[in-house]
């Protein structure tokens, strides 16, 4: 095995990665400049503070002040736990994948399989770390009261009274 084997695969990842990133920031400029100007209409048509301020107590409100956020990420302590798992698993999965295609090839061709080993064994502890992580984080949660019993988010979530009344006219 020589270098090519991690090249070739390296210029397709960096090749994928750049229209990554120039398809994501296209896309937030769009919804950037799209939640600006729909927010700037909706300013113009309210005519004073009192006006704006009953606007906030409604439902539809407290929707647009938590729309005024351009970079949403979740707030959820679940999906954040969710993903770490997804991330683990699939670095694990990938990780075992490389060791098991090293041994196959040791055994069968007699050949160079350091990269497959040094590689696999990377993925598979990162994977194995996101793992610990996602079990830490759901610990956590729950003894910090973020999640009820079931796994859901406890009181402080949205939904539940007191969300969303925003009164601008106290401050």
């Amino acid at each position: 095995m020589g270098p090519e084997v991690i090249i070739v695969p390296a210029l397709f990842v960096m090749v994928g990665f750049i229209i990554w990133v120039l398809v994501n920031g296209w896309q937030r400029r769009l919804r950037l400049k799209l939640t600006t100007e729909f927010n700037n209409k909706l300013l113009d048509r309210i005519g004073s503070v009192k006006d704006f301020n009953d606007f906030l107590q409604t439902d539809g409100g407290a929707a647009f002040m938590d729309s005024l956020t351009v970079e949403r990420g979740s707030a959820r302590p679940q999906d954040s736990i969710l993903r770490a798992v997804q991330i683990g698993i699939v670095l694990l999965m990938l990780g075992l994948g490389l060791l098991a295609l090293d041994w196959y090839f040791a055994v069968r061709y007699d050949g160079d399989t350091e990269v497959l080993t040094v590689i696999g064994v990377i993925a598979a502890s990162l994977g194995l770390g996101f793992l610990i992580s996602a079990a830490v984080s759901y610990r956590l949660a729950r003894m910090l009261g973020m999640l009820d019993g079931n796994g859901r988010r406890g009181l402080g979530s949205p939904g539940h009274e007191g969300h969303g009344s925003v009164d601008i006219a106290s401050r």
